[in-house]
């Protein structure tokens, strides 16, 4: 019954199940190993709105370069292939987040603000860790919760119940009450979108896996934790939408399974707030 749910939903949403062309050949072409960097720049000059914004993130204060990176082919060459996919996957992210549906409690864009925090911090905590690149941990971060997009798309009556309810005193947990009014769950939703759009399976992890990666085991339960404890990392700074995290906390096993500890949470979490104005307006919807 629940694939029938997530089957059915994917099929009422549409538009949104289609990414920009431009992006879907950057993906693509970086999955290819007989890609070269030419190819990416040439689909990367194509669409010239995105690739300024590449090489505004390139710029920024993530990299701190002391020399500005003018042009698509120098980024490319400075950080590859697959980081260059995964900015430019981010940035054509927002416009997915842009709906202005009528929900008492609830805005697209808080939703995007919550994820670029999410975003932000997977990245620091990749960087911490060495788990997976810097880049397409933002990138799983910024993913994490497009199944919430989903579910508004596909089930607005039964979305907006959830919304009233969610995060007031003593109701369940975002994920109870999805399964209560739908019947399946954002993570569900969102990893069945990354199995549309034939994302990397390291993003389906992301979506699916956030609130509990118990039953993974290796990289992946690494992958999954990650994500999960930026997750939390952003919903305690309170940022843009936060009712679908279920703790104030990490779960300890995370920590465990990162090789984090306590003083480094500190230290990740000042070094969030520090990040987080770049962010916010280098992926701003």
């Amino acid at each position: 019954m629940k694939d029938f749910i997530i089957r059915a939903t994917l099929s009422r949403v549409g538009a949104l199940a289609t990414l920009p062309d431009v992006a879907l050949r950057i993906m693509r072409v970086a999955e290819n190993p007989a890609a070269t960097e030419e190819m990416v720049h040439d689909i990367l000059i194509s669409d010239p709105s995105l690739a300024a914004r590449v090489l505004k993130v390139v710029n920024s204060a993530f990299y701190r370069r002391q020399r500005e990176v003018s042009t698509p082919r120098a980024a490319i060459r400075l950080l590859g292939v697959e980081a260059i996919r995964s900015i430019a996957l981010a940035a054509s992210l927002h416009r997915l987040f842009r709906g202005r549906r009528s929900i008492v409690g609830f805005d697209p864009a808080d939703l995007w603000a919550h994820s670029v925090a999410v975003g932000t911090a997977a990245r620091a905590v990749s960087l911490r860790t060495g788990i997976g690149l810097p880049e397409e941990a933002m990138l799983a971060g910024l993913l994490h919760d497009i199944g919430i997009i989903v579910a508004m798309q596909a089930w607005l009556p039964e979305f907006t119940l959830i919304m009233q309810r969610a995060g007031t005193p003593g109701a369940p947990t975002f994920r109870e009450l999805e399964l209560e009014q739908i019947g399946a769950t954002h993570e569900q939703f969102g990893g069945a979108l990354c199995d549309a759009w034939n994302f990397p399976p390291s993003l389906g992890l992301a979506c699916r896996y956030h609130h509990d990666f118990s039953g993974l085991s290796g990289d992946e339960q690494r992958w999954a934790a990650l994500i999960h404890l930026a997750d939390v990392l952003a919903a305690q700074l309170g940022i843009g939408y936060v009712h679908t995290v279920e703790s104030s906390s990490p779960h300890p096993g995370a920590l465990s399974v990162l090789g984090i500890d306590s003083i480094e949470l500190e230290s990740l979490l000042d070094e969030l707030e520090t990040e987080l104005p770049h962010a916010t307006t280098l992926l701003a919807a």
